[in-house]
């Protein structure tokens, strides 16, 4: 594989971010051996910045280091995207218990811009191409977003890390344009419960959005040999 070669400026950022865009992209296959040596001669840098892109890739669960056997690409099964929708529904459902404690002007401007991103998505989806389009990423800005409501920055940041297979779906074309479309509407539902203040609804419509994702995306990941 021909890879770019780094420049020095912001390298330990430009290093992970290049080395993510590859696995992402599925330029490294699953469970394929990643050889720091390697890949220092192929971008150009030093072993340093290697090893520390491949602990913070660790961090986010693209990689996985076996001791004394080396550092490999996780693959996304099933069963991973089961435990991941588990932990989103709980970290949504999490926010909605906040949500009270938010001043009432604070919670208008959240469901504004809640609302802003759907309509950017809205009028997108039929413009760009659907690869174009998925990879704007108005599903996770909108999830994003409302998790951000909960003012927890670490909560953000884990959500943020478990998306990582949405990217990695979206890179190998598991989304469809129903499966978008159905996701907006279901993302309007949310905001409606959201501004009727009415929280029993809102998590009945988090959990109706979060298991219809998880059964589609299983429906087509298992229609692709059950990991990616």
């Amino acid at each position: 594989m021909n890879l770019p070669k780094l420049d020095n400026s912001n390298l330990w950022d430009k290093t992970y971010l290049v080395l993510k865009d590859l696995i992402v992209r599925r330029e490294f296959k699953p469970n394929e051996k990643l050889s720091i040596p390697d890949l220092s001669v192929k971008l150009g840098v030093s072993r340093t910045p290697i090893r520390d892109a491949l602990t913070r890739l660790e961090m986010e669960g693209l990689v996985k280091t076996v001791s004394k056997v080396g550092t490999f690409v996780n693959a996304i099964a099933i069963e991973d995207v089961l435990d991941i929708i588990d932990t989103r529904l709980m970290l949504e459902y999490w926010v909605v218990e906040k949500l009270p404690a938010l001043h009432e002007k604070e919670y208008l401007v959240k469901i504004r811009e809640l609302e802003d991103i759907l309509e950017q998505a809205g009028n997108t989806v039929e413009k760009i191409p659907l690869g174009s389009f998925l990879r704007t990423d108005y599903n996770l800005r909108f999830h994003i977003a409302f998790v951000k409501m909960g003012n927890n920055q670490k909560n953000v940041e884990i959500y943020l890390n478990m998306m990582n297979y949405h990217y990695l779906a979206a890179e190998n074309s598991l989304f469809t344009k129903e499966m978008v479309t159905s996701a907006i509407g279901q993302h309007y539902a949310i905001i409606k419960a959201l501004k009727e203040k009415d929280h029993a609804a809102l998590k009945a419509a988090i959990k109706l959005h979060l298991d219809d994702s998880k059964d589609k995306l299983i429906e087509r990941l298992m229609a692709s040999g059950g990991q990616l």
